[in-house]
Parts: structure tokens; sequence; C-alpha cells
């Protein structure tokens, strides 16, 4: 029995000291970001100053991505009050289009154009007044998420209609009719309108968008005129900036508005950044480092999921087999049942700004939707020095019309071409062939083929660009597969 007994304690042993070594710290951890040492399963003090640092990078990384949306609305405040004079609850209005000279995230010069900057913790309660007629818009918090449609898409159509916004928590006294009352979660909301062109009649768009009201309901009596102040021919800069900057912006968004639930973790990890709802924005020099660090890798992260996200998020796509990807990835909630759409907000808000659930509608009705390429026919990146075409297909499915606009990689704004001039239209007159299609050439200087000028965008060598084309009020055909849009093809 004694050998039997031994062998049996022997066993026992081996396997007590396999599962303690499994569970056990080892001495010496190699890592991604470096190798980390333990002195009888205590960090040593390197290691941790290591691991900290690490931690902290990571989370203001994360941190970057989830507040893209937020420093991207608020760059647009802070840049329409820097450039052109803008102050909350004015109307900065495209009275002769958008242009390339303004930097505004994939805008485009089809339609009148006009925002406004509201603070509900300044004004109070606030009227919106949309006027009766072809006008179609939002109001979006700060996070780009959507609290109600306007004009068309919404619950005044073209009748018109007054829209209250409460501030986050409002107790007060508020009408109870006349008014479609909307409960902010935010201080910051930005509204913003566009004036449908009708029988190739600007000004009257113009005259229109121009009878958009924002006001405090306290003066709903005799409410002020608001300004309108001009963005067309504008040289003005709406970008997130880099660096530092982001980090400042985003601290005083939190230190204006209401922390929301769902981004308490992402409060957590600002913390110890120096980043604190109530408190100045000071850090210190290894809160900066890792800061500016994180930036300059969140700003990478962004280009790649704006350009490679749809192959990452797998969802279908417009033209089966082709090279272009839905603009919507991301809903108007930024949010599922399942899980919050970080990745597919990040997509969206580095390129492009505002959503709505009249954007991005699966089916044929009101509203719109969008599509872009980011390569060409072959798989090649687009490239400003290079000659291309793409041909649109007869009866393009959308009801009112449709656009192209070129945008720059680098800003994913209009290009800045020399002629200013970056989109063409079915409103534009285009040289059609005879079955009703058409092509569109898109090159350098002098690559316009002859007679086809008018269908010809100028790019810029050395400069990467990608187009989007917009549906508006689109019809079945974008969604059942009757109509597509070929891919772009290189000019040889």
């Amino acid at each position: 029995m004694k050998p039997k007994l031994t062998a049996a304690a022997l066993a026992g042993a081996l396997t007590l000291t396999s599962a303690y070594a499994q569970t056990t710290t080892p001495h010496n951890v190699k890592t991604r970001a470096d190798d980390l040492n333990f002195e009888l399963g205590f960090p040593t003090e390197e290691t941790t100053r290591k691991v900290f640092d690490e931690l902290d990078y990571q989370r203001a990384v994360q941190a970057y991505l989830w507040a893209y949306p937020a420093v991207s609305f608020e760059s647009i405040r802070i840049a329409t009050k820097r450039d052109l004079g803008a102050d909350l609850n004015d109307l900065v209005i495209a009275d002769n289009y958008a242009d390339p000279k303004g930097l505004w995230l994939t805008a485009n010069d089809t339609t009148i154009y006009a925002l406004a900057n509201v603070d509900l913790g300044k004004a109070g309660p606030l009227v919106v007044e949309i006027p009766p007629g072809a006008i179609v818009g939002l109001i979006d918090d700060f996070w780009q998420r959507s609290i109600a449609d306007v004009g068309l898409p919404g619950p005044d159509g073209a009748k018109g209609g007054k829209f209250l916004l409460l501030p986050p928590g409002y107790q007060g006294d508020a009408p109870q009719t006349g008014y479609h009352v909307l409960q902010g979660t935010s201080n910051n909301y930005n509204l913003m309108v566009r004036g449908i062109v009708q029988n190739d009649d600007k000004d009257a768009a113009v005259a229109n968008v121009k009878q958009v009201k924002v006001y405090p309901l306290s003066e709903s009596a005799n409410p002020k005129p608001n300004k309108f102040i001009s963005m067309s021919g504008k040289v003005v800069n709406t970008l997130p900036p880099r660096g530092m900057a982001f980090w400042e912006r985003l601290s005083a968004f939190i230190n204006n508005n209401p922390v929301q639930a769902r981004d308490l973790f992402f409060m957590g990890m600002l913390k110890p950044l120096g980043i604190e709802k109530g408190k100045e924005f000071k850090p210190d020099a290894r809160q900066r480092g890792i800061l500016e660090e994180a930036a300059k890798m969140g700003d990478a992260i962004g280009r790649v999921m704006l350009f490679e996200g749809p192959d990452r998020f797998r969802q279908a796509e417009p033209f089966a087999g082709s090279k272009w990807h839905w603009v919507f990835q991301v809903n108007p909630v930024q949010q599922t049942d399942a899980y919050g759409q970080l990745d597919e907000r990040l997509h969206y808000t580095f390129g492009a700004i505002y959503t709505t659930p009249a954007l991005g509608v699966m089916k044929a009705g009101p509203g719109g939707n969008y599509v872009q390429a980011f390569k060409d026919k072959d798989g090649n990146r687009l490239d400003g020095g290079k000659s291309y075409r793409l041909h649109v297909p007869a009866s393009a499915p959308a009801e009112q019309f449709w656009s192209l606009t070129l945008y720059d990689t680098a800003t994913r704004s209009m290009i800045q071409n020399p002629g200013n001039d970056a989109a063409r239209s079915s409103l534009d007159k285009l040289k059609t062939n005879s079955d009703g299609s058409l092509e569109l050439y898109f090159g350098p200087a002098g690559s316009a083929p002859a007679g086809l000028e008018a269908n010809w965008i100028e790019t810029v060598p050395g400069k990467g660009f990608y187009p989007m084309m917009r549906f508006y009020t689109p019809k079945a055909g974008l969604f059942d597969g009757s109509w597509k849009l070929p891919d772009i093809e290189i000019v040889k």
C-alpha cells in the first residue's frame, strides 16, 4: 500500500504545484507595451508607472473616439463665432450655397443651409419657429443625436410650426398647446435647416429660410429679429482640432452639460487625465503627454474607421459587388437593443455632421439616403492627379434630385479647386446620353473631355478624394436592386 500512497501523494503534490504555478504572478511579463516586473507578486515601482501610463493612454484613446461627435459640434459653435461672428441663436446661412472655401464636414452646394447653436442653460425654454414651405431640418444635441425633425419630415410638415425646447430637468411652467414640446437632455443643441430650391428659384428658398426664428420662450410675446450671417464664400474652419485643443473643447463641453448615464464610465476614464465635471482642465506634464499622444492615435483611428469601417461592420451595401457603401451606418439614437454604436458613430461623425431619422431611410419616400466610395473599380484609391469616369444610369432613384460631391480625404470637406466648385447634380444642366444616362468626369486641370466640361469636376494632384452621392426622397430602385450605380473607372 505504501508505494501506492506515495505515488498518489506525489501526483497530488504535482497537481497542486501545477495549479499554483498557473495562478501565481510570474516575475516577468512581456507585453506589447513593455516588460513588466513583479517581486513576490508585487509590481515594482517602474512597472506601476508603466501600467498606469498605459492604462491612462488606452482610456484616453477610447475617450477621444467617444467624444468626437461632441467636440465636432463644439468646434462648429466656436468657429462660427470666431470666423463669422455668430452668437447663440444667430443663424448662419449659406444664402449663395456652401462652397469649398469653408471647411465643413461633407457639406454640399445644392440646398440653402442655415444653422444655429443654442444653449438652454443660458436661454431657458427656447422656441424654434419653422415657416411653411419646402424646408427640411433637424435639431440635434451636441452628441449628434436627433431630438426632432422639423419642416417637411417633421410633425409640422409643410405647414410650419413651433417647437419648444425645454432645458434638462426643467420643472417650470410650459405651454401645453401651440408647440411641439421637446424635453432636452443637454444644454447645447444645434438647429440645421435646408431650404429646397424649387423651379430654379434660389432667392425664394433663401427668403423662406430667413423666416426661421429662434428665441427664448420668455420673449415669445415680442421676439427680437434673428440675425442672419452669410457663410457663402467665407473662410471658416469648423473641423475638430488636433492635440490639446481637442481636450480643452471636450472639457468645456462637459462642464456646460449634464453627464449622460450612458457616459459615466467614460467620465471615469477621463478623471485621472484631468478632465472632470465641474473642474478646470489643468493637466500636469504626465497627463499632457498622454493626452497629446492619444489625440494622434485617435485621429489615425478615426481616419481608418471612416475609410475602412464599412468592411468592418459587414452590413449590406447598396449595390452588390460594388465599391459603394451606405453613408449612414449609424442610426439617429446611436444604439441598438444589444449595443451602443461606438464604431458606427465614429465612422459617420469623423466624416460628416448631423443625424436624423429622415436621413439614412431604407425605403422609398420622404427623406434621403447617401452612398460614398473610397476606391475605383480596380480597388485602387482615388487620386486627384488621375482622371476618372462615373456612368450614372438613367432614371436615378430620387424623386426630388440627386447630387454628387467630391471631398478631400484630409479635411472631409469639399475639395478646394481653382474653380471653387466640387459638385454636380441633376439640377445642373448636364449633357446626357440618348438613353437618359450620363457620364461624370473627375480629374486634374486640362482633363475635361471636349464638349463635356459641364459634367466634369476638377481634382487636385497630390490629394486624395472621394465622392458622395445623395438621393433626396429616394425611390424604390435604390433599395430593390433594380437600379445600380457602377464603380468609378480610371480613364487611361
